[in-house]
């Protein structure tokens, strides 16, 4: 008998060390799967729960109220300040203009679309110089990066230049001229840099500066009629003021202040 147990012995002990180990098994088995639907999203959706969106739409929310932002679809803006212009700074040919060296208060007004951070628009510049006036039409192109509530921008420009008022005293030569026939016509291109800061998400008030390349041409003129021998001396003696046309290259400078109106969704 004893050697009957001798020999159970063994298979006993190992029966219960089986047992054992199935149970330990059972005890740390994973977790069955979780049901996407008791998180409020349908089963094999990616959409995020509504506890999830919500919290998103949260911080969407807070985020707005700290910037004062709207995303900005169209804008709007008026300039106040000066410039100052030298037509004949990099070449002059018989542009016949006493004063090429100018500077005055400047007025612009601007319009266009914004689509995040890229603009596109058009601005008129009025150019009230103490020699003469002078208008710009210009396109802008460019892109502005909002960060809170100051947005900071690098625009480029282009568009037609023209003198509006000559007076007597700025064309350089004694005769008598019609200096409203004189037409000094051309085009401009340079850079704008803008800085503004949004009151509200509609209201922004901010600075620019701005330089341009000018080029300015003014064509022949009638010689007037009834001049003195004297007179008809100097227009012989100097034909290229009146028989040629007159060319400028130049450069402008430029700063304002600047109010904006913002519409957006």
């Amino acid at each position: 008998m004893c050697r009957s147990f001798g020999l159970l012995a063994p298979l006993f002990v190992s029966s219960l060390l089986f047992i054992s180990s199935q149970a330990r098994a059972q005890e740390i088995a994973p977790p069955p799967p979780i049901d996407p639907g008791v998180l409020g999203a349908p089963a094999g959706s990616d959409a995020p729960s509504p506890g999830t969106a919500a919290t998103i739409a949260q911080l969407d929310e807070a985020e707005r109220r700290d910037s004062g932002r709207k995303l900005e679809v169209f804008w709007i803006d008026g300039e106040v300040g000066g410039s100052y212009v030298n037509m004949a700074q990099l070449s002059s040919k018989s542009l016949g203009i006493e004063q090429t060296k100018s500077g005055g208060p400047m007025f612009g007004l601007g319009a266009g679309a914004r689509l995040l951070a890229f603009i596109l628009g058009a601005r008129v510049r009025y150019n009230a110089l103490s020699a003469f006036n002078m208008w710009q039409l210009n396109g802008e192109i460019g892109f502005k990066i909002p960060f809170r509530k100051f947005d900071f921008g690098i625009t480029a420009h282009g568009g037609y230049s023209f003198v509006g008022q000559l007076g007597d005293a700025d064309f350089a030569m004694s005769t008598p001229t019609n200096t409203s026939a004189i037409k000094v016509r051309g085009f401009n291109a340079g850079l704008n840099i803008v800085l503004d800061y949004y009151i509200t998400s509609m209201f922004s008030v901010g600075v620019v500066g701005f330089g341009d390349f000018l080029y300015l041409k003014r064509p022949p003129l009638d010689v007037p009629a009834g001049l003195t021998p004297a007179e008809q001396a100097e227009i012989d003696n100097n034909p290229s003021l009146y028989q040629k046309s007159g060319t400028t290259a130049g450069l402008q400078f430029g700063g304002a202040l600047r109010l904006g109106l913002h519409f957006g969704i």
